[in-house]
């Protein structure tokens, strides 16, 4: 029997983790996670907008305890879900399957300080911009005021940390999403952030595209490798 589009990709993951050293209990980690997601991609289109909707899916079915551990199984395994043979070597150069550089998580006494601190922060005119950008966007969409608020708060959150980072690079923005996760974890808020992180990318990188287009601009949407 053929193997499907899932087994295919799950194979060639669990191929390149080991040649690259990867524990086996991590590859038994990893495999478990794609299993579960695999339920959700069945018999679906092979596109991100396709795969972000499964993603929510299974997201919204698990303990949000696990959401940070399973997001970078997610992410990579996108790639070689539509056999974007690109993006996998650029992931792979970079050394992002073995786990190098990793973001030194904050504390959550830090994450509600920078939160609750957000409105006393002073953005530069760059940043400005990248706000007022989304702002735009983000108000011809209709949310609720309370809604619309939060967003905004949530994606300068995001920018604010996103300071220091030297390259914007999709691998640097998840790792400040996973950072800033935990936050929005115990405020009950995570789907909203993680959708905001989505969105925000294209806004943060000055690409003006929306998250949504996906023809034209597709190798540059890939680059994002499903930032959250």
């Amino acid at each position: 029997m053929a193997m499907t589009r899932e087994q295919e990709a799950q194979q060639a993951y669990v191929k390149l983790l080991t040649g690259q050293g990867v524990s086996q209990r991590v590859l038994v980690q990893r495999e478990f996670v794609i299993i579960r997601l695999s339920a959700f991609l069945k018999e679906i289109p092979c596109d991100g907008n396709h795969y972000r909707a499964a993603v929510d899916r299974f997201i919204a079915s698990i303990d949000p305890a696990e959401i940070p551990t399973i997001l970078p199984v997610i992410r990579e395994f996108f790639s070689f879900w539509v056999r974007d043979i690109k993006a996998i070597a650029a992931m792979s150069q970079a050394k992002v399957f073995n786990g190098s550089a990793p973001m030194v998580m904050a504390t959550q006494d830090e994450l509600f300080k920078h939160w609750y601190d957000l409105d006393k922060m002073v953005m530069t005119n760059s940043e400005e911009q990248i706000m007022d950008a989304f702002h735009q966007v983000s108000y011809g969409r209709g949310f609720e005021p309370a809604v619309f608020k939060e967003r905004m708060r949530m994606a300068k959150c995001l920018l604010l940390s996103l300071r220091n980072v030297p390259h914007k690079q999709s691998h640097s923005y998840r790792q400040m999403v996973d950072r800033n996760l935990p936050l929005f974890n115990a405020l009950g808020s995570q789907h909203t952030f993680l959708s905001v992180s989505r969105e925000f990318y294209y806004f943060w990188r000055s690409d003006k595209l929306k998250p949504q287009t996906e023809t034209a601009h597709a190798p540059r949407a890939r680059d994002m490798a499903m930032a959250a």
